[in-house]
C-alpha cells in the first residue's frame, strides 16, 4: 500500500467507479450548459448590442468558441481521464499551484456561485406562479430548500444521480423543444414593432454569452467515471457543446419572433415566450415548468464539482475527508456536501449585498457577475494546456486529438482573455469584479497552507 506525503498509511476507502457512458457524460454536461444563462438572458444581450441580428451572431460565436474548448477538453480528457477535470490538466501541465488556484476559484465562486444562481432562479420561477409578491427572504429560503434536496439525491449514490439527472435533462429538452416549437411553427408573432428598449452596455453581452455556455466541459470533471473514456468522453464534449448550440440558437430566434420590442431585455424569458403562446394560464403552468429547467442545471454541478475537490483531497491540497468515497453509492459524498454549505453561503451573501429596490433578479445578476469574471482566466490557461503537454507527452497513441492544432486552442484563448479585459477595459461594475478577483485570489495563502501541512 502506498503512504501519504507524511509516511502514513491512508486508510481504505472505497474508489468511483466507471459506470458512465457517453450520454450519461453528455447529459450532465447539456444539463450544466442550459440553466440560468439562455433562459434569462437573450432579451439583456439584444438590449445590450441594440441589434437582434448581431444578438444572433454573438450566440453563434460563443458556441464556436465552446466547440474549440470542447475539442481541446476531448483530447485533454483522452491523454489523462480522471475525476477533477481542468484540476487534472493544470497539474499535468503546469503543477501543482495551478491546479490548486483553478480548484480553489471552482469551490469558492465556480461551482457553488453557478448552483446558488441555478437554485435561485428555480425558486424564483416557481414563487411568479404560486405567489407573485413574495419577498426576497422567501425566495433565499425555497433556493436553499431545494439545493439541499438535490443534494441528497446525489449523495445517495451513483446510479441513483445518474438516474435522476438523465429524467432532468429529458424534461428540460422536451419544454424547451415545446416552446421552440409553438413558437416558430404554431403561434402567430405580434404585431407590435418598435425599437429595442436600452440595455447594459455592450461589453457585458459577451461576458453574458461566455457565462450562459459556461458547463461545456463538464463531462471531463467525471472522466473518472466514464466507461472507455477515448471513446465516450469526445463523443459527449462534441456532441453536447453542438447540440447546446442548436438550441440555443432556435431559443433565441423563438424569444425574438413572439416578444414584442419592447418587453426585450426582461430576465424572465422562459415566461415572455411562454406568454406570448400560451397566454397568462399558459405561462403560469410553464412557469413551473422552467423551474425545472433551473433545477436541473444546479443538478447536474452539484454532481461535477466535488469530482474536483476529490482530485485536490486525493493529492494532500484540500482536506483528506473530501477524498472519501461513500461504499454503497460510489460518490464522494464529503465533498459534495461541503460545496452545498458554502453555495447556500453565496446565496445569502449575494442576496444580502444586493440593495433592496433592485429586487431578486439583480441578485442574480451579481452572482453572474462573480463567476463569470472569475472562471474565465482558468478556461484559458487550461486550455494553454494542450500546449505543454503535446510537447511533453507527444501524439503518438492519443485516441483523440484536436482537429486544427494549434489554431482550436488559440481562437479559444484569444476570445476568452479578450472578453476579460473588455470587461476590465470599460470598468463595469468594478465592485463585483473586484470581489472575484479577491475569491482566486484567497487561493494563495490557502495553497501555502495546504503545501505545507502536507509536507
Amino acid at each position: 500500500m502506498q503512504t501519504d506525503e507524511r509516511g502514513s498509511e491512508p486508510p481504505p476507502r472505497a474508489e468511483l467507479v466507471r459506470e458512465l457512458g457517453a450520454w450519461d457524460a453528455g447529459a450532465i454536461m447539456v444539463s450544466n450548459m442550459i440553466g440560468v444563462g439562455i433562459l434569462a438572458f437573450p432579451g439583456l444581450v439584444a438590449a445590450a448590442l441594440g441589434n437582434v441580428r448581431l444578438a444572433l451572431a454573438t450566440w453563434a460565436v460563443g458556441g464556436l468558441v465552446s466547440l474549440a474548448g470542447s475539442l481541446v477538453h476531448a483530447e485533454l480528457g483522452c491523454r489523462h481521464p480522471r475525476a477533477g477535470g481542468d484540476y487534472v490538466f493544470l497539474r499535468e501541465a503546469f503543477g501543482r499551484p495551478a491546479a490548486f488556484l483553478s480548484g480553489w476559484t471552482s469551490f469558492v465562486v465556480g461551482f457553488p456561485g453557478a448552483i446558488a444562481a441555478s437554485s435561485f432562479a428555480a425558486a424564483q420561477a416557481t414563487l411568479d406562479v404560486v405567489s407573485p409578491h413574495a419577498s426576497r427572504r422567501t425566495a433565499v429560503t425555497v433556493a436553499l430548500a431545494l439545493l439541499v434536496g438535490i443534494s441528497a439525491v446525489h449523495a445517495t449514490g451513483l446510479r441513483q444521480s445518474r438516474r435522476f439527472q438523465n429524467g432532468l435533462v429529458l424534461a428540460k429538452l422536451a419544454i424547451l423543444a415545446l416552446l421552440v416549437v409553438g413558437a416558430l411553427l404554431v403561434a402567430a408573432p405580434p404585431a407590435e414593432t418598435g425599437p429595442l428598449p436600452a440595455g447594459p452596455p455592450p461589453a457585458i453581452a459577451a461576458l453574458i454569452v461566455l457565462f450562459a455556455y459556461s458547463g461545456w466541459n463538464s463531462a471531463a470533471y467525471v472522466a473518472g467515471e466514464v466507461r472507455v473514456p477515448q471513446r465516450n468522453l469526445p463523443r459527449a464534449l462534441v456532441g453536447g457543446v453542438l447540440l447546446v448550440t442548436a438550441i440555443y440558437l432556435a431559443w433565441n430566434l423563438a424569444y425574438f419572433r413572439m416578444v414584442p420590442a419592447a418587453r426585450i431585455g426582461n430576465i424572465n424569458v422562459g415566461g415572455e415566450i411562454a406568454r406570448a403562446i400560451f397566454g397568462e394560464r399558459g405561462m403560469q403552468l410553464l412557469s413551473l415548468a422552467l423551474a425545472c429547467v433551473f433545477a436541473g442545471s444546479a443538478s447536474a454541478m452539484v454532481i461535477t464539482g466535488p469530482r474536483i475537490y476529490y482530485a485536490m483531497a486525493s493529492d494532500g491540497l484540500f482536506p483528506r475527508a473530501l477524498a472519501a468515497v461513500s461504499r454503497g453509492g460510489h460518490v464522494p459524498a464529503r465533498a459534495l456536501w461541503l460545496q452545498t454549505l458554502w453555495a447556500s453561503g453565496i446565496l445569502l451573501a449575494g442576496a444580502a449585498l444586493t440593495p433592496a429596490h433592485e429586487g431578486v433578479g439583480r441578485t442574480f445578476e451579481t452572482i453572474v457577475d462573480w463567476t463569470a469574471f472569475a472562471i474565465l482566466p482558468f478556461a484559458a490557461l487550461t486550455t494553454a494546456s494542450i500546449f505543454v503537454l503535446r510537447r511533453r507527452e507527444g501524439t503518438a497513441g492519443t485516441a483523440f486529438l484536436v482537429p486544427f492544432y494549434p489554431w482550436t486552442p488559440l481562437f479559444f484563448i484569444v476570445v476568452t482573455v479578450g472578453v476579460e479585459i473588455g470587461f476590465l477595459a470599460v470598468g463595469l461594475r468594478g465592485a463585483n469584479a473586484l470581489i472575484g478577483s479577491l475569491l482566486v485570489l484567497s487561493g494563495v495563502p490557502a495553497y501555502l497552507f495546504w503545501r505545507r501541512r502536507s509536507g
